[in-house]
């Protein structure tokens, strides 16, 4: 992993030296102000609360923080980005809503503030800066939390001896992790067989868990929903197809009962209480596996990069809506919950930090040692396409998913059907080459 850090420490220091001066007082700016903010109800939102009254005693301003299940988030957001003056201050934007608030002009620009704070945007993982930081040569975000996808599994499982010998009985060969989506597959049903549990905790639920959790398998062939040079759709390839043939087979053979309606809260349920060996999912449920007032298997999860060529990645980033009332109070507090001390904290009391260094800090390893893994994951991982319509091709992909699952099309016929709708998305879109 120390490959993503090599030029991280100099970057570190510049980031900190920066910040020393930018923080000095932002009561100047802030005090008496309260600053709304919609989360999303996941751990990095805990962490948040955790570190807020810092800000408010620092600044004199009060941090309102509104949490919320994800699927309520974008349909709270938009009546407020479209009014003369927004309900939020801050916005956190999810990765796949960065290329409609750009196009709509719904968040500020940052260059200029970010070059006269010198705020060093380098600490950040180069990937992350692509989906949540700079669009089209612009930076707009500076990214909050990322959420890597991979495989979680049951280390006290699959470390077994009965397990490691009936495995190499079963495929002739010692124990490992799946290298291919094809081993994946066959293990998950497998073990599900030899443990009684189900093999894969799944999320089948319409649109995003499904979309987010199938994604994984297509990339993981070397398929995309466009070829990313001329935006011709091409899911409608072998490996496209087989990605999704691959799913609902699972789904049916080896997920747990209830999958098809299941969100990731339901696979980390399913985790937690001992009745999943896999699950390709986000990292950012092991604070949850880990407590042990709700998990049975509290230091029995592992976590490694999705089997495959790639992962999904996904992120948010912190931006200034365009209608803030108090943009250089917003702008205040983002540069705080971002600087050295705040982001490492997060990220130990149960964040997904976003700056490199962090995952090579020893306090950060020592509470979370599965962060190990998330330089590997990163290095094998993608967004989805930053484009305007991306909440619409979540929409289409769902369509897809669903027309196989629930209706039992084939999928290379579902997927031909959908081939119009994934073509006239792109069309015209201005952030695409």
């Amino acid at each position: 992993m120390s490959r993503f850090y090599k030029a991280s420490l100099l970057a570190t220091v510049a980031c900190v030296l920066g910040a020393t001066s930018a923080f000095a007082n932002p009561a100047e700016v802030c005090k008496d102000v309260t600053l709304n903010m919609l989360l999303e109800t996941v751990p990095d939102t805990v962490a948040l609360q955790k570190v807020a009254p810092e800000f408010e005693a620092l600044s004199g301003a009060k941090v309102n923080i509104e949490a919320v299940n994800y699927s309520l988030m974008h349909e709270k957001l938009v009546p407020s980005l479209t009014a003369s003056s927004g309900a939020y201050d801050v916005l956190v934007v999810d990765s796949y809503w960065v290329g409609e608030f750009v196009t709509a002009k719904w968040i500020q620009p940052l260059d200029e503030r970010i070059a006269k704070d010198g705020v060093d945007t380098s600490v950040y993982f180069p990937a992350l800066m692509d989906i949540n930081g700079k669009i089209k040569g612009t930076t707009y975000m500076l990214p909050f939390w990322q959420y890597a996808m991979g495989l979680l599994y049951r280390k006290d499982i699959v470390e077994a001896p009965e397990f490691q010998a009936a495995y190499k009985t079963e495929f002739g060969r010692d124990w490992r992790l799946p290298e291919t989506l094809e081993e994946y597959a066959e293990l998950a049903k497998w073990a599900g067989k030899f443990t009684g549990k189900a093999g894969a905790a799944m999320s089948g639920q319409r649109a995003d868990p499904v979309v987010m959790e199938a994604t994984n398998y297509v990339f993981s062939l070397g398929a995309d929903f466009y070829n990313r040079e001329d935006w011709v759709p091409t899911l409608n390839s072998p490996e496209g197809i087989k990605a999704v043939t691959v799913y609902a087979d699972l789904i049916n053979n080896a997920a747990q009962p209830g999958a098809l309606g299941a969100n990731f809260d339901d696979v980390a349920n399913a985790l937690k209480q001992d009745k999943a060996v896999f699950a390709i999912t986000y990292l950012f449920l092991m604070p949850t596996l880990q407590d042990p007032k709700e998990s049975l298997v509290v230091d029995k999860i592992g976590f490694a990069r999705m089997p495959g060529e790639d992962s999904l990645l996904g992120a948010w980033g912190w931006a200034v809506p365009s209608n803030a009332s108090n943009p250089d109070c917003s702008w205040e507090f983002i540069k705080w919950v971002e600087s050295k001390d705040i982001a490492l904290k997060r990220g130990i009391a149960g964040g997904q930090p976003t700056q490199t260094w962090i995952y090579e800090n020893a306090d950060f390893i020592k509470a979370w040692p599965a962060m190990t893994a998330v330089g590997d994951a990163l290095a094998h991982a993608k967004g989805l396409p930053v484009m305007s319509r991306a909440t619409q091709l979540v929409e289409v992909f769902a369509e897809v998913m669903g027309d196989v699952l629930a209706n039992g099309t084939d999928p290379a016929t579902a997927i031909t059907n959908a081939e119009d709708k994934l073509a006239a998305l792109t069309r015209g879109d201005p952030l695409l080459k």
